[in-house]
């Protein structure tokens, strides 16, 4: 396990991924990478991940869970197709339009750089296998934990969260820096002397008469 409990692996995996929606039901997550589901961080791909317009062409996003966990994320959008499902027509919703699917993988520990795309066909057929299911009961149906799978994607080990930690702290003594010197150059008004202390008068003086002095 990592630092956020997140289960390491001897080589980089993927996580399969989908969204989509049904005859009647909308856009929902059906599968999500376990870990991200396990802590209820499988949220973050429904808010961010946006078909695209050339089908079944890869992209690449990088995205942070609730938790903090920087994640990367490879998807691709498909219409879905009567052989897709094993039937005689396209499917439709209840309205006649076309349906698609958001699919693709997540990468816990790396950051995806050039996306293969016998990892995206491997991605895909979990998520047909998980959409029919969907399909068969919407209403009833739950999120299914993905598990993962080798990838032959080109990758690069993600930064590690400390050194991320110390290049903000020093950016923020940069900025920090800055401001003081900033300050020292316009010059700071000096503060108000404290008033002297009031003039005092014997206690047997008085005052003169009228015309004298």
């Amino acid at each position: 396990m990592d630092a956020h409990g997140w289960p390491k692996t001897t080589d980089v995996h993927g996580w399969p991924f989908l969204i989509a929606r049904g005859h009647r039901a909308g856009y929902r997550t059906l599968l999500a990478p376990a870990p991200l589901l396990a802590v209820g961080d499988h949220t973050v791909l429904a808010d961010h991940v946006e078909p695209g317009a050339v089908p079944d062409r890869p992209g690449v996003i990088a995205l942070t869970t609730p938790s903090g966990r920087p994640i990367s994320v490879v998807h691709a959008t498909r219409q879905v197709s009567a052989a897709d499902l094993g039937q005689a027509d396209a499917p439709r919703d209840e309205h006649g339009r076309p349906l698609h699917l958001l699919y693709g993988f997540v990468c816990l520990h790396a950051r995806t750089v050039t996306p293969d795309e016998a990892d995206l066909r491997t991605a895909l057929t979990t998520a047909l296998t998980v959409y029919r299911t969907f399909l068969a009961n919407e209403n009833g149906f739950a999120t299914e934990a993905a598990k993962p799978f080798p990838l032959r994607s080109t990758l690069e080990p993600a930064a590690p969260e400390r050194h991320r930690a110390v290049a903000r702290i020093a950016v923020a003594a940069v900025v920090l820096a800055v401001l003081l010197a900033g300050l020292r150059w316009v010059g700071v008004p000096d503060e108000p002397s404290p008033p002297g202390p009031a003039p005092t008068v014997p206690a047997d003086t008085k005052p003169c008469p009228p015309g004298w002095g």
